[in-house]
């Protein structure tokens, strides 16, 4: 290949690596992902539940400052399903993200409703009136902050590590502190 050429062609090369739209993927993502969650109060937790969830988000631009922006759902159900009113939980997350080559940092807020939002029966205080009291509060609504801060893009395909998520319940906002480890997560650019 000519010199003339092969600088041209690495020109070319390094300006498709380097475009905005072609670094942040096309736009839309499908993902399945295992995450391990809990509730707890003042006096209270819950149990440990092992979730299985799959998500769907999609950017609010192709191209331009908007691009960073991505608004997504899913679904999350999990076991044990005899500790759960009902094991199902529905999920809203608006994430800005920032990619630098394989490497994607994404956080933002999620708003969820939740059939696991229960306590433990059993107390660590012997303040019995408490109990009542707690149970009032716990809600299904809740909202949570998420961060990712291992997600690595292979191509088409995502993997992603250790996200981790910090919530509330809207019921009474603060009173009952949501935990979640996100443990593994693949996904796929469409």
């Amino acid at each position: 290949m000519p010199p003339r050429l092969l600088v041209h062609a690495l020109g070319v090369g390094l300006l498709l690596v380097t475009s905005p739209a072609l670094a942040q993927g096309v736009g839309r993502e499908v993902s399945l992902g295992m995450s391990t969650f809990s509730y707890s109060s003042f006096e209270r937790p819950s149990p440990g539940f092992l979730a299985l969830e799959g998500a769907y988000h999609q950017r609010l631009t192709a191209q331009g400052p908007w691009s960073a922006l991505r608004l997504g759902g899913g679904l999350r159900t999990g076991t044990p399903v005899s500790a759960a009113h009902f094991p199902l939980e529905a999920f809203v997350q608006l994430q800005l993200s920032a990619r630098i080559g394989l490497w994607e940092v994404v956080a933002g807020p999620e708003v969820g409703v939740s059939g696991f939002a229960r306590l433990f029966q059993f107390t660590l205080l012997p303040l019995q009136e408490l109990r009542p009291l707690e149970d009032e509060r716990m809600g299904p609504v809740y909202v949570a902050f998420t961060a990712a801060p291992v997600r690595l893009h292979l191509g088409r395909f995502l993997v992603s590590a250790l996200e981790l998520q910090v919530g509330t319940g809207v019921t009474a906002f603060g009173s009952v502190l949501r935990t979640q480890l996100g443990l593994l997560r693949l996904g796929v650019e469409l």
